[in-house]
C-alpha cells in the first residue's frame, strides 16, 4: 500500500524508504515517538504521512525496529529526498545517542557529524559529538559481527589467536594458507556477495559457526605489516575455488556431534595416559571401559540417521508391495466386472459381429470370439494372481531383513571410518601444536653458557672428619 503512490510516478526508481532503528535498551512510547519524529524532520516528511513501524523482540536483548515510509510526499506527491543518507544517518544515530543517554559509538564520520549538528543549530551536542571515539575504517568489528558474536557465544580472543598462529605458520604465504587454517580448526567458503564477479572469502569457525570475511579480518589483525591492505580479489585468486558457505555450515553441523564425541575421547585417551604413567592401572582399565561404551555409543544425530537410512529401505519394499497389492485389486475388479453370465454372452456376440463386418467368415468369427471369452479376467485367475502376490511378498520380507543389515553394517563402517579419520585428524592437529609450542619454548628460553672441559676442571680432594681423604 506504502508503495503503490511512488509506483503510478514512472520517474522514481524506490517505492518506499525503509529505516532501522537499533537501541542499546528498551524505549517506551515517549522516546520511540520522538525518535521517529527526529527521523521525520530530517527527511522533511510530512506530518502525518503514513508509515509502517515493524517491533522485532529479540529475547533479552533490545528490541529493534523497522520503519518504512513511501517514497511519494502525501503533500505534493513528489519524491522523498535522501540526499547524502549516509552521513545524515550517521548524524541522526549520534543525536539520538546523545539525547537518549546512550554511549556513543564509534564512527568513521564524526567530523561530518559534528559539521552537520552545527548546521542544524544543535552546538552543544555538536561538542559532545566531537568527543566521541573516531574509528579506523576497516578496522573495527561491524554489529553485525558483534551480534553474532552474542547470539553464538564465541571466543573472539581465541579466533584471533588461531588466526595469528595459522598466519605465521603459513608464513605469509597465501597458497598455504587455506591449510594452515584448516589445522586450525577453520573452514573457507565461498560467500553469496562478489566483487568482481568473484565471491568473497569467508572464514567459517567449526566450533561456534561464526562467519567473517577472511580478508576482513587479515586486515582487522593488521597481518599485512607495513604493506598495502589485503584485497578481496586478491586473497580470492590465491585461496581458489570454494563451495557456497550454506554447504560448509550445513555440513559442519552435520558433522558437529561426531566432532564433539571425537574430542571427548581424546580427553579420555590423555587421561588414560596419565593415569598409566602415575602408575594407577586399576583406575586406567576402569577409565578403558568407559571409553569403549562411549565410542560404541550412538548420538542423537547417528540414530536419525541410521532410522532414515533404515526407513529408506523399507519404504522401497513397501511400495512395490502397494503396487503389487493395486494389480490383485484391479484383477477383482475386472473379474467381478466380467462375472454375469449376460456380459460374457453380450462381449460374446460383438466380438462375432465384428469379425463378420470385417470380412471372415462364421467359423473364423466364432473361433475369435472363444479365445476372446476365454481370455477375460474370472476370479480365478485372481485368486491365483493373489496368491503368487502373497509368496512374493513373504520372499522379500526376507529379502527385506537382509537388505536393513547390510544397510546397518555399512552404516557402522563407514561410522568407524569417519571416527578414525576424525582420530587421526585431531592428533596430527595436537602434534603440531605441540612441536609449535616446543619451538616457541625454545626460541624465549635463554642460552645457557658452554659446558666447560672435562680436562680443565681440577678437583681437590675433599677428607672427612676424623678420615681418610677421600
Amino acid at each position: 500500500m506504502l508503495a503503490e503512490p511512488a509506483r503510478r510516478v514512472r520517474r522514481m526508481k524506490r517505492d518506499v524508504a525503509h529505516i532501522v532503528m537499533s537501541p542499546e535498551r528498551m524505549l517506551n512510547a515517549d522516546e520511540l515517538n520522538h525518535v521517529l519524529r527526529t527521523i521525520e524532520e530530517e527527511y522533511n516528511v510530512p506530518e502525518g504521512s503514513a508509515r509502517l513501524v515493524v517491533e522485532h523482540r529479540k529475547g533479552e536483548r533490545a528490541h529493534h525496529f523497522h520503519v518504512v515510509f513511501s517514497m511519494a510526499s502525501e503533500a505534493d506527491g513528489k519524491a522523498l529526498r535522501f540526499v547524502r543518507s549516509g552521513d545524515r544517518d550517521e548524524m541522526l544515530a549520534r543525536r539520538l545517542e546523545l539525547e537518549l543517554g546512550e554511549p556513543l559509538q564509534p564512527s568513521t564520520r564524526v567530523a561530518r557529524t559534528v559539521e552537520l549538528l552545527r548546521k542544524r543549530g544543535l552546538l552543544d551536542l555538536a561538542e559532545r559529538a566531537a568527543q566521541g571515539p573516531v574509528a579506523e575504517r576497516g578496522l573495527r568489528q561491524s554489529k553485525a559481527d558483534i551480534r553474532q558474536n552474542k547470539r553464538l557465544g564465541s571466543d573472539t580472543a581465541l579466533i584471533d589467536a588461531r588466526l595469528r598462529q595459522a598466519w605465521r605458520q603459513a608464513t605469509g604465504d597465501l597458497s598455504r594458507l587455506r591449510g594452515e587454517l584448516g589445522s586450525m580448526g577453520f573452514r573457507l567458503a565461498a560467500g553469496d556477495k562478489r566483487i568482481a564477479g568473484a565471491p568473497i572469502v569467508q572464514l567459517i569457525d567449526t566450533e561456534s559457526l561464526k562467519t567473517t570475511s577472511l580478508t576482513r579480518h587479515l586486515n582487522r589483525l593488521r597481518l599485512h605489516g607495513d604493506a598495502p591492505k589485503f584485497r578481496e580479489v586478491a586473497i580470492g585468486a590465491s585461496i581458489g575455488v570454494l563451495p557456497p558457505v550454506g554447504e560448509v555450515k550445513a555440513q559442519l553441523r552435520k558433522e558437529a556431534p561426531q566432532r564433539s564425541a571425537n574430542v571427548l575421547l581424546n580427553e579420555f585417551d590423555h587421561l588414560i595416559a596419565e593415569m598409566d604413567t602415575d602408575g594407577e592401572h586399576a583406575e586406567a582399565a576402569k577409565a578403558r571401559k568407559g571409553r569403549a561404551r562411549l565410542a560404541a555409543r550412538l548420538s542423537a544425530e547417528e540414530k536419525e540417521d541410521l532410522r532414515i537410512r533404515q526407513g529408506r529401505v523399507r519404504e522401497h519394499y513397501r511400495q512395490r508391495d502397494r503396487v503389487r497389492r493395486a494389480r490383485v485389486n484391479r484383477a477383482f475388479i475386472a473379474a467381478k466386472l466380467f462375472a454375469g453370465r449376460e456380459v460374457r454372452k453380450a462381449a460374446f456376440y460383438l466380438v462375432t459381429v465384428g469379425v463378420i463386418a470385417a470380412g471372415a467368415g462364421l467359423i473364423p468369427a466364432l473361433a475369435a470370439a472363444g479365445v476372446v471369452i476365454g481370455a477375460l479376467p474370472t476370479f480365478h485367475s485372481a485368486r491365483r494372481l493373489r496368491f503368487a502376490a502373497d509368496r512374493e511378498a513373504k520372499l522379500e520380507r526376507v529379502e527385506m531383513d537382509r537388505e536393513v543389515q547390510d544397510e546397518t553394517r555399512t552404516f557402522f563402517r563407514e561410522r568407524a571410518i569417519r571416527q578414525k579419520v576424525m582420530s587421526e585428524k585431531a592428533r596430527t592437529q595436537h602434534t603440531r601444536m605441540r612441536i609449535h609450542r616446543n619451538r616457541q619454548r625454545d626460541v624465549l628460553r635463554p642460552e645457557a653458557p658452554p659446558p666447560a672441559s672435562r680436562r680443565a676442571v681440577h678437583r681437590s680432594p675433599t677428607r672427612r672428619r676424623g678420615g681418610p681423604e677421600r
